[in-house]
């Protein structure tokens, strides 16, 4: 049991970053050095959330991406709860426990830190477009991973009960809204996905599945260099898919996604002549941008233009000794005033090491240094055995690239028996194919008031086989 004597170091979110703090503090500080360090996060699991898309895809199998949190050290004490309440002043933090939901009896704690680390990420961002919430899938966690699967091949099912080939058609539509690396994707898994079931599906032609992906800027992949991304979009048009640039989502309904068209030439979102077009579509996928996690806009801070949390070079929040802020909830400034850092998972993982040091050197009455890092590349997937990289300023593209994206990320996966999982789950992939097994009630059964929910119509007329 730790005393006031040792110091209390509390770790609010179990992402990239804050397991990042964790496991640094954990080689930094030797075990003869006494402290109680607490991690918090309403899952029990630790994502790796690159590997998303894999499991839309069916290339893996959801368990394969989580790591259990407890097992990180025991070293660490992990609490799971929802985070509801940050003192910043008193560098307290009031979680909820339990789930009245489920009749697991709630409770209400408060924990205390001497040295607090705010790395609770962030959720979907909405942009306040008319019927989105209701009406979308994201993709943020397993469970909604698993959605859009599951969601996919309901339709498909659905779909080759249906006479009418209009109807057919608008069951199998698909738009993907943003085209950053989540919606790209997102997009090139889901419509692997799709068209390589459909063979197996007798009245689903070919013609009948529709795949979109919508961009509001001039080309995909804006934080990629215009060759890679032009490739991206070659490789996913190849691949059947549409690309509108240039192009919004406006609002989104149960069975329709309404665009809005601009000049994508000019990336001009503002202009005059706009084109409105209705697309028929049970499925919406929203990757179109991400907020800091509320709680941070609830306790007081200062915050930046992208509503995280102002933090100095070292990821210290100003004015309030012993807290700390990384990651996606917070805008950590690149040196000689070039912006703020990207929120991704390479810089977290490395904030989260530079703000563990940080905290070893204030708990030795050192001073902190300010966190400088130069991203390694970017990669992102397009399709089976097809990819895009750049990797040290080198551009890759196709299978080489296809080949690095799984290589790289396999070897950042937290545990060998993820490592393990995931390639089990790959070999099976290529020797067996996708699966087309459907566990019912998954989809649904996940969720909670506020999120997204679309349903699969009932069949207007039976056709037998």
């Amino acid at each position: 049991m730790a005393t006031a004597s040792y110091p209390r170091i509390l770790i609010l979110g179990g992402g990239f970053a804050g397991m990042s703090v964790a496991q640094e503090l954990i080689r930094l500080l030797p075990r003869e050095r006494r402290c109680d360090i607490t991690l918090v996060d309403r899952n029990n699991f630790s994502l790796f959330t690159p590997m998303l898309t894999e499991v839309v895809g069916g290339d893996v199998d959801p368990g394969s991406v989580v790591a259990a949190i407890r097992s990180l050290s025991p070293r660490v004490r992990f609490e799971q709860g929802r985070i509801t309440r940050i003192d910043a002043a008193s560098r307290s933090v009031s979680i909820e426990v339990g789930d009245g939901a489920q009749s697991i009896p709630p409770a209400e704690r408060t924990l205390q830190a001497d040295q607090l680390v705010i790395a609770l990420g962030s959720i979907t961002n909405f942009h306040h477009i008319p019927g989105l919430q209701d009406n979308a899938l994201t993709i943020k966690s397993v469970t909604e991973a698993e959605a859009i699967r599951h969601r996919a091949i309901a339709l498909l099912e659905r779909a080759d009960e249906e006479p009418d080939p209009a109807v057919r058609r608008q069951l199998l539509t698909f738009v993907v809204g943003g085209g950053g690396f989540s919606g790209v994707e997102t997009m090139a898994a889901l419509n692997d996905l799709v068209r390589g079931l459909r063979p197996q599906f007798s009245a689903v032609q070919a013609e009948d599945v529709r795949t979109i992906i919508v961009q509001p800027g001039p080309r995909l992949l804006p934080e990629l260099d215009e060759r890679l991304a032009s490739y991206a979009q070659r490789e996913l048009e190849r691949r059947g898919v549409e690309v509108m640039l240039g192009t919004r989502v406006a609002s989104a309904g149960p069975d329709n996604v309404e665009l809005e068209r601009g000049d994508a030439a000019h990336g001009d979102d503002h202009s005059s002549a706009r084109a409105v077009m209705r697309v028929a579509a049970r499925t919406l996928v929203w990757a179109g941008g991400v907020q800091p996690n509320p709680v941070v806009a609830q306790s007081g801070f200062k915050l930046g233009r992208h509503h995280a949390i102002v933090v100095d070079a070292g990821c210290a929040v100003p004015g309030h000794a012993g807290v700390w802020a990384l990651g996606d909830c917070a805008e950590v400034p690149e040196p000689r005033g070039k912006g703020t850092y990207a929120p991704t998972a390479q810089n977290a993982t490395r904030e989260g090491k530079q703000v563990a040091r940080n905290i070893v050197a204030t708990l030795n009455g050192r001073q902190p240094q300010p966190f400088v890092y130069h991203p390694i590349g970017e990669l992102a997937m397009v399709g089976r055995r097809a990819a895009v990289a750049s990797i040290h300023g080198r551009r890759f593209s196709g299978m080489p690239a296809w080949l690095m994206w799984r290589a790289i990320y396999l070897s950042k996966l937290p545990r060998l028996s993820n490592r393990i999982r995931i390639g089990l789950d790959w070999a099976l992939d290529a020797v067996g194919g996708r699966e087309i097994a459907d566990l019912p009630g998954v989809s649904g059964e996940s969720r909670r008031p506020g999120e997204p929910q679309r349903t699969v119509p009932p069949s207007h007329g039976a056709r037998h086989h």
